[in-house]
């Protein structure tokens, strides 16, 4: 067992710990609150009957066990593993950490205690040379997902896991991590976005967002576009902001939308690098090589589609060098400012992504 010695956070005066034996009452009071809070919530997640004796005892023998202190106090909990086959079942890798259970008591929330726990742990998987760190939510939970995606956590995949379905995430080393993250489209992005479409024309819009939107676009065109989205085995659409680590500025928009999981095929949509500062600095491919690998490695399709205007040759080009093909073009396919316009439909298997992932450097 490692030193129970306190090792500080990137929050002043957190501290995190090894649990010892003797504290098992103390860990089942942090999940009994948690249990507890989320059954106010109506979130279906924990119950304080799973909690008992045996199972704390468990996890002194199965996991590692940690404590975080703010200011001297127990503030929460989270537990770490070797393994976890029951929720990431044919992809559990045990070169990973897997983390559970991570809980702040209600008194200490709003201090960003769990995202700093959550770096902690980063650094303890690179630590122990293991790939990344590792970890589950439900999938129902689209503010959870969101909070994770925010900590520049990729999504992996959705399992059903005794009839709930968690959807998957994991964080890499900073070393081999991408500059970009993606979190779930909502209302707190609507007002970058309009700026963006603010200082465009209506041929502009209609280049990059097709002709689902008149201009100017309005904030209830973009209420109606997430209504629903964003569950990831029940929506047809996952709407993503792109947000630039280093400087966590937002600087693009992308979704895979008409994601059929009979067929496995979806469309990549509405790809945008809207920050002008963004601009020529190769985060358009970033994105879709990003929205690709959530296709094809996270939701298990076999074909993404796009359109790309005839006339639009430099996203024409890009498509094809993350290893798009021209299918078709469809003539005269939109009309605006009194001209038609033709498209190219575009598309790439699984297993070109595949052969393109492997010979080049994302």
């Amino acid at each position: 067992m490692m030193s129970n010695e306190q090792q500080p956070t990137s929050v002043t005066g957190l501290h995190i710990r090894r649990a010892v034996e003797g504290e098992e009452q103390l860990i089942t009071d942090f999940l009994v609150e948690a249990a507890d809070w989320m059954e106010e919530k109506g979130i279906g997640q924990w119950r304080r009957v799973l909690f008992t004796p045996e199972l704390i005892r468990s996890y002194f023998v199965e996991r590692e066990v940690y404590i975080a202190e703010y200011e001297g106090e127990p503030a929460g909990m989270f537990t770490l593993q070797q393994d976890d086959p029951d929720y990431w079942q044919h992809k559990n890798d045990s070169e990973y950490y897997y983390l559970h259970r991570l809980t702040v008591l209600r008194q200490f929330r709003g201090q960003r205690l769990g995202a700093a726990m959550l770096d902690w742990a980063v650094q303890r998987a690179a630590d122990q040379g293991k790939k990344g760190l590792r970890l589950d939510c439900l999938a129902e939970l689209v503010p959870l997902n969101r909070f994770y995606q925010q900590q520049n956590f990729r999504y992996m995949g959705t399992h059903d896991v005794n009839g709930k379905l968690a959807s998957l995430y994991e964080k890499l080393p900073p070393a081999v991590d991408n500059e970009l993250r993606l979190h779930y489209f909502g209302e707190r992005d609507f007002d970058t976005m309009l700026s963006w479409t603010a200082q465009q024309d209506q041929q502009m819009l209609m280049q990059w967002a097709g002709p689902m939107w008149n201009y100017p676009l309005q904030r209830a065109d973009l209420e109606t576009y997430i209504q629903d989205a964003n569950h990831p085995l029940h929506s047809d659409g996952l709407i993503y902001a792109v947000v630039n680590r280093q400087s966590e500025q937002t600087i693009g928009h992308m979704s895979l939308t008409r994601i059929d999981h009979k067929n496995k095929s979806a469309r990549l949509s509405r790809v945008l690098v809207g920050d002008p500062h963004a601009r020529g600095k190769g985060y358009g491919r970033q994105m879709v090589l990003e929205g690709l690998r959530i296709g094809f490695e996270a939701l298990n399709l076999h074909r993404i589609t796009l359109a790309v205007f005839d006339y639009n040759e430099q996203a024409a080009g890009l498509y094809e060098s993350c290893g798009f093909r021209k299918e078709g073009l469809m003539r005269d396919t939109a009309y605006s400012n009194g001209q038609y316009y033709s498209v190219y439909e575009m598309a790439i298997l699984e297993e070109e992504w595949r052969a393109l992932s492997q010979s080049q450097p994302q």
